[in-house]
């Protein structure tokens, strides 16, 4: 039989006691040790970006070669995967550039805007005066891109992604609520010519969306206009508030900027026709999820529209919510996101599964960087639930290794060979997303 110690219960106590403050002292120590890693990292990367990754006026492409940081060519491209978007169509016969131009400047407007939000946190924390000069620089940067349809025969408000630097006919909703954001966090720190720049574009985009009923009039790549708003829908009802966290942002900024009863009319509608239908709670129990698209922006469009609305705060938290539980069951111990993972917690928790039209099959991303500036934007509004925490190891771990769109999952699972490419190119939208993270956390005293 065993022998058992029995411990009186003052004893009991005091090991507890000396037991929490060591504990404490542990916690107390990590976070200062973390912090000037993070420092440091952040220092390193905005050098990387100011030095390494600018382009013309002041844009930030989606994709720069690692190896040297030069914009990849027709040759890096040789033998790549035929993109979704293209629905077996060529570049040609869509009036697209070569996939190594599209592919490389297709989110330059979101990147752009995200170190915009970035600087902008940072010119709060710092009031360093040449922070300033780069956040004036970043708008400008953007208002070249706003312009280039008006000069050259396009219509005000469509937001092109500029290929190459130079006008396209390709826009999408996603690319107007990344530059909304930017601007959002600009405007309040913005000398007044820039918040008439700020206020110019957000009323132009709100009236272009408003006409074309928020579908891009020119289609998107291999989907006509038409198939479009087919899919798309042409009602409130149909669009629901996974389009409304989208596109309200950016109305509530036309009408913070004009004051003009249009806009307020429109934000209403929206919530009138929206408040009938459920609100996208999800199930934190079982469910299939990705490491893209609506799961991070649901997190920071929320909570800016709570900033904006605090009227109607209670339709948003709900969501931002189980956006978060959800999202942050695929990061991984590296700070990556598995590209698509089921989830199941009476069977195991996560399992990755193969995503065909994102790396081929099985995957990871960085661009979980974009789930942590989520966590940090949303974290003062959900106090009971460890977002700055997740957000924190992300940051952490993260770095120019793992700044990608796409990367194999594990030695098992090597990418094919057409994705190959990909892998290859540091990401913007991770590195952007990576610093507006860190400088809104530094602002908000997570850090």
């Amino acid at each position: 039989m065993r022998k058992t110690t029995k411990l009186c219960p003052v004893c009991f106590i005091i090991c507890c006691f000396v037991t929490g403050l060591i504990s404490i002292a542990v916690r107390a120590d990590e976070p200062r040790t973390s912090d000037a890693e993070l420092a440091t990292k952040a220092q390193r990367l905005e050098a990387l970006v100011e030095e390494k990754m600018l382009q013309q006026h002041g844009m930030i492409p989606m994709f720069v070669r690692a190896s040297d940081f030069q914009l990849p060519t027709a040759e890096d491209y040789q033998g790549a995967y035929r993109h979704r978007h293209l629905h077996g169509k060529t570049e040609e016969e869509l009036g697209l550039p070569p996939m190594h131009v599209w592919r490389a400047w297709e989110n330059t407007a979101s990147d752009t805007a995200y170190y915009l939000a970035a600087m902008s946190f940072k010119y709060r924390v710092t009031h360093d005066p040449d922070t300033l000069a780069v956040c004036r620089r970043t708008l400008a940067a953007l208002k070249y891109i706003y312009m280039l349809p008006i000069e050259n025969g396009g219509e005000a408000g469509f937001l092109c992604k500029p290929y190459g630097g130079k006008y396209s006919n390709q826009s999408s909703l996603d690319q107007v609520q990344c530059v909304t954001w930017g601007l959002a966090a600009y405007r309040p720190i913005a000398p007044p010519e820039d918040v008439a720049t700020i206020d110019q574009m957000t009323e132009d985009f709100s009236r272009f969306l408003m006409r074309y009923q928020y579908t891009m009039p020119n289609g998107y790549f291999g989907i006509s206009a038409a198939e479009l708003r087919h899919r798309q829908g042409v009602d409130y009802a149909s669009r629901g508030w996974k389009r409304a966290v989208i596109v309200l942002p950016v109305l509530n900024l036309a009408w913070r900027g004009t004051g003009d009863d249009d806009f307020a009319n429109e934000i209403d509608h929206w919530y009138t026709e929206c408040d009938k239908l459920p609100r996208s709670i999800l199930s934190a129990k079982k469910f299939s999820a990705a490491g893209f698209g609506d799961r991070p922006r649901n997190l920071y469009l929320c909570s800016l529209l709570m900033d904006m609305d605090p009227s109607r705060y209670t339709r948003w938290r709900d969501i931002m919510k189980s956006y978060y539980l959800q999202g942050r069951t695929g990061l991984l111990e590296d700070g990556t996101y598995v590209t698509s993972w089921t989830y199941d917690s009476t069977q195991g928790g996560m399992k990755p599964k193969e995503m065909p039209s994102v790396g081929g099959g099985y995957g990871r991303t960085g661009r979980s960087a974009i789930f942590a500036m989520g966590c940090v934007a949303a974290q003062r509004w959900l106090r009971d639930v460890p977002m700055q925490d997740d957000a924190r190891k992300i940051l952490l771990n993260l770095d120019e290794d793992t700044f990608r769109f796409i990367m194999p999952l594990d030695e098992k699972h090597p990418l094919p060979s057409e994705w190959q490419v990909e892998s290859k190119m540091l990401d913007g939208d991770c590195l952007t997303a990576w610093l507006c993270a860190y400088w809104e956390g530094r602002y908000r005293g997570y850090w």
